[in-house]
């Protein structure tokens, strides 16, 4: 079984990510269904992908030798499809999820559903959301398959999705075979090392402007190369004692932070992004599969 690993994606991902796009397309021209076929979405995959990441709402699931085998992203409500009465904000909408066919007989699609329910439970969601493309039968049963109840079919003009699934957040098809979701856990000695560097800042602080005082009290010359030596050297002292008295109060706004993190274990870390959704600026809502 390949040891995966799950990562935020990088700017840098994005020819891999149109790869696997491109990939996905093929396969289904040859399945028979035109989903992606729209040379135009393919333009606004690429920007669209550009802006998640820059939020730090797409991941990649990858190899050992980082090679990315896998792909989700998060996003808004489609306002398209999702109506006030279905609570949209209580779900988190799945994305362009894309599993590299080298890997498809792995079941890293589900692994990856999993991982994407564990997180929606940890934000507290109820659901994990999605639209299918009306005629893409397969997927639309791949997903039922993974636990996604039908909602309804939505048809909008100028919209080719609009199957519509969500399936409880939580809900997990293969328990055994959970991604990490805490990629890298928080230090437990956290907390208590910031307080160190805290203290580390006063003491430091009290030392130069002790050193300051010394300097300033010390008989030197009126003029000459001695008091232009002094004047520096106060100068010098004067400038680093202010600095390291704003990287204090800098330390000790992080270490009140560090009080009141969780657990290194608690899921509230499960993979957050780096923004919140809702101050996305994503221009593609579709769901780009």
């Amino acid at each position: 079984m390949v040891d995966y690993t799950v990562r935020l994606a990088t700017p840098d991902d994005l020819p891999a990510l149109m790869a696997l796009r491109s990939e996905a397309e093929r396969w289904l021209a040859d399945a028979g269904i035109d989903q992606w076929s729209d040379p135009d979405l393919g333009e606004r995959a690429i920007r669209s992908w550009r802006e998640r990441i820059d939020g730090g709402q797409t991941w990649v699931f990858t190899t050992p030798d980082d090679t990315i085998a896998g792909t989700i992203s998060r996003g808004r409500a489609d306002n398209d499809f999702w109506r006030e009465d279905d609570a949209p904000s209580s779900a988190l909408y799945l994305y362009k999820l894309i599993v590299a066919r080298a890997h498809s007989g792995e079941q890293l699609g589900a692994r990856i559903l999993d991982w994407y329910s564990t997180i929606a439970a940890a934000e507290g969601k109820l659901w994990i959301r999605l639209d299918v493309w009306r005629n893409n039968r397969k997927l639309q049963e791949y997903y039922t398959k993974l636990g996604f109840e039908h909602v309804r079919t939505e048809r909008v003009s100028n919209r080719l999705s609009g199957w519509l699934g969500q399936r409880p957040a939580g809900s997990l098809t293969l328990p055994d075979r959970l991604l990490p979701v805490i990629p890298s856990a928080l230090p437990r000695q956290y907390a208590a090392d910031v307080a160190a560097a805290q203290q580390a800042a006063e003491t430091l602080s009290q030392q130069v402007a002790s050193l300051f005082l010394t300097l300033q009290q010390t008989s030197v010359p009126v003029t000459g190369p001695v008091r232009w030596e002094c004047d520096q050297a106060m100068e010098d002292l004067y400038l680093a004692g202010g600095a390291i008295r704003r990287a204090l109060e800098h330390l000790t706004q992080v270490s009140n932070s560090a009080k009141s993190l969780p657990d290194p274990t608690d899921l509230r870390w499960a993979a957050a992004p780096r923004c919140s959704p809702e101050s996305s600026t994503a221009a593609d809502t579709s769901s780009t599969r």
